[in-house]
C-alpha cells in the first residue's frame, strides 16, 4: 500500500532520458496548441477544432473522436471501445498526433492530488464534453483499468539548447585552430 504510493511519486524523468511520459505541459501543448509559432494560440479540442468533435469514422472532414454518448454507440464494430490510432482521419492534434482526444485516458507525469497522477484526453467510456482542453482528471495509478493508457514520448533539446551546443561546437572550434 504506502510503500507501493511512495515509490509512485518518487518516479522523475532521468536526466537525459530518451523516451519518457510527457509533462502534463507537454502533453497539453501536443494536443492543443496551434502550432504557429511561439504563441498562445490554442484550440479548445484535440482535433484542430473549437467545436466540440463528432464520432463519424467515414467523415473526411476530420474533427471526430472516439467517446462515450447516451445511449451509448460504438463508433467501431460492436464489442469493441478502442480503435486504431489515426482510424479518425483528418482529426489529428496540430502536431500531427492522433486519438488525443478519445480512446483512453492517458496518464502524464503530473501529481494531481496525493497519490493520483494526472489524465488527459477522454476515453471511449467518457462523455465527448470532457474532451476540452479545460477537463483535467486523475487517477490511482496501483488500480488496473482498461480505459487507461499512456503515449511516449521521445525527448527533444528545447531550440534554445540546441543554439547552445552549436556555440559550443563552435568555441572548440576556434580552440582547435589556435591549439
Amino acid at each position: 500500500g504506502a510503500n507501493i504510493n511512495s515509490a509512485l511519486l518518487a518516479v522523475t524523468r532521468k536526466a537525459n532520458a530518451t523516451w519518457v511520459i510527457p509533462s502534463e505541459d507537454e502533453w497539453y501543448k501536443s494536443a492543443y496548441h496551434k502550432n504557429d509559432g511561439v504563441t498562445s494560440n490554442y484550440w479548445d479540442y484535440p482535433t484542430r477544432s473549437n467545436t466540440a468533435p463528432g464520432q463519424d469514422m467515414a467523415d473526411a472532414s476530420g474533427n471526430n473522436a472516439n467517446y462515450y454518448t447516451a445511449p451509448y454507440a460504438n463508433p467501431i464494430d460492436s464489442g469493441k471501445y478502442t480503435t486504431i490510432a489515426g482510424e479518425f482521419q483528418n482529426s489529428a492534434s496540430p502536431y500531427g498526433t492522433f486519438d488525443q482526444g478519445g480512446n483512453v485516458w492517458e496518464w502524464n507525469e503530473a501529481v494531481l492530488s496525493g497519490v493520483y497522477r494526472g489524465l488527459r484526453g477522454v476515453s471511449f467510456d467518457t462523455y465527448g464534453n470532457n474532451l476540452a482542453s479545460s477537463y483535467r482528471y486523475y487517477n490511482n495509478p496501483t488500480g488496473g483499468n482498461n480505459a487507461l493508457g499512456f503515449r511516449v514520448v521521445s525527448e527533444v533539446p528545447e531550440p534554445t539548447s540546441l543554439g547552445l551546443l552549436s556555440l559550443g561546437g563552435l568555441a572548440l572550434l576556434r580552440r582547435k585552430r589556435r591549439a
